[in-house]
C-alpha cells in the first residue's frame, strides 16, 4: 500500500464510520442529547466516560477474539468491530470536548 492508498483507506474508513455514527445516534439517543444512552449508566453509578470505556473494552475483547478467527455473527465481521472501538474513541473525545 502506498501512502496516497493508506490515507484513502483511512478517509473511506472515517467516511463510512460519521454514517453509521449518524444512524446510531438517532436510534439510541436523538438530536437533542447525542449522549443520552450514555448517560442512562449513571443510574448505575457510572460516570458518562466510564460507560464509554466499558464499550470500547467490550470491542477491544471482540477484536481479540476475532483476530484469528471468522465471526461467527454475520453482520459483526472484524471490519464492523473495528469500526465500532473507533467510532467509541471518537464518542468519548466528543463527550470530552464538550465538557472540557
Amino acid at each position: 500500500m502506498t501512502g496516497v492508498g493508506y490515507f484513502q483507506t483511512l478517509e473511506d474508513f472515517y467516511a463510512r464510520g460519521i454514517e453509521l455514527m449518524r444512524k446510531k445516534n438517532a436510534d439510541y439517543a436523538g438530536v437533542t442529547d447525542p449522549f443520552k444512552n450514555f448517560r442512562n449508566a449513571q443510574l448505575i453509578g457510572l460516570t458518562v466516560e466510564q460507560a464509554i470505556l466499558v464499550r470500547i473494552l467490550d470491542k477491544l475483547a471482540r477484536i481479540g477474539n476475532l483476530i484469528d478467527k471468522e465471526a461467527q455473527v454475520a453482520d459483526e465481521s472484524l471490519e464492523d468491530t473495528l469500526m465500532d472501538c473507533a467510532n467509541y474513541l471518537n464518542i468519548l473525545a466528543a463527550y470530552r470536548s464538550s465538557n472540557h
